[in-house]
């Protein structure tokens, strides 16, 4: 992390679910170290939204089986971190974000995953890749936190 200024966070999730429990998180910016710097999304509309809260980036949407959608959120997610140079970026989640936190390991960047609240039993293919990636990986069910290695119980946001 750099010295003498404000912690530079950028957040991050897929519509639905994953961007309500991360804005229920932000409605509690008061005991955030410093207000989030961007945010980065999967639609459009969503953008347009988030937008009066600061700068959005919109990377799409994708999943395993387009591997080309995949490679292009992979692009932009990279032009997204190299001009932002976040110190942490903070996600609920979702394959495409998950793309963008690894591109931000590669700039040194910390991670926080937290994984959706509907993983009752396991985590989703993002969430079981993240756990080894993030730097903190945070589960809503106590039973995860128990069963796996480097995940914390963190209380439902929810």
């Amino acid at each position: 992390m750099k010295k003498n200024r404000e912690i530079k966070i950028g957040v991050g999730a897929s519509a639905g679910g994953h961007m309500n429990q991360l804005l229920r998180l932000l409605n509690h910016a008061e005991s955030w170290p410093s207000l989030p710097a961007f945010y980065i999304t999967t639609m459009p509309e969503l953008a347009r939204k988030l937008e009066k809260k600061g700068p959005v980036y919109v990377v799409g949407e994708c999943n395993r089986h387009h591997p080309l959608k995949a490679l292009m959120i992979l692009i932009r997610g990279f032009k997204i971190i190299f001009k932002e140079r976040p110190d942490v970026v903070i996600t609920t989640g979702s394959m495409p974000i998950a793309m963008v936190c690894i591109v931000s390991k590669l700039f040194g960047t910390k991670v926080v995953w937290i994984d959706s609240i509907a993983n009752t039993e396991r985590f989703s293919l993002s969430g079981r890749l993240m756990r080894h990636i993030a730097d903190l990986f945070l589960t809503q069910w106590p039973e995860l936190a128990e069963e796996y290695d480097k995940v914390e119980y963190a209380g439902a946001i929810i």
